[in-house]
């Protein structure tokens, strides 16, 4: 019995600008597969080389695509990746700080670490839109 594997016809989508206090600090270019609907990312940031490869990486079919921020006062890292609820995530922050996380149903993550802060951001619902990961704008009440 022969199985046909289906072959992604990749389209550029939009964009997820993420911000420190209104400036920008990376990208993420967001492409959609014309038949599957399937999402891939791209991650560029200020201040880092882009990546000499061309491709998309993917994440598992129940998995979805997301935006890790690391906030401290001074600086913004994002990076995309794929969660789904009850995964554990295992984060460097630029620092040298290692954390594990566990992504909540809510896409939350846990436990909450004081400095930096950490959040995520489902792509499916920024594209084209601008996530305000900056410190001021999270610690303001």
């Amino acid at each position: 019995m022969a199985t046909s594997e289906h072959v992604h016809e990749i389209v550029f989508t939009g964009m997820i600008n993420v911000n420190r206090d209104n400036y920008l600090q990376g990208v993420v270019d967001v492409w959609r597969c014309r038949g599957c609907k399937k999402l891939f990312c791209d991650d560029k940031r200020y201040g880092e080389p882009l990546k000499p490869s061309v491709g998309f990486e993917t994440v598992p079919d129940d998995e979805e695509w997301a935006v890790l921020t690391c906030t401290t006062p001074k600086d913004v890292y994002m990076n995309s990746l794929g969660v789904k609820p009850g995964k554990k995530i295992t984060h460097a922050c630029r620092d040298g700080q290692v954390h594990e996380f566990v992504v909540g149903k809510d896409y939350s993550l846990a436990p909450k670490v004081a400095s930096p802060i950490h959040r995520l951001y489902l792509v499916k619902d920024n594209i084209n839109k601008n996530i305000e990961a900056g410190h001021y704008k999270l610690t303001m009440r």
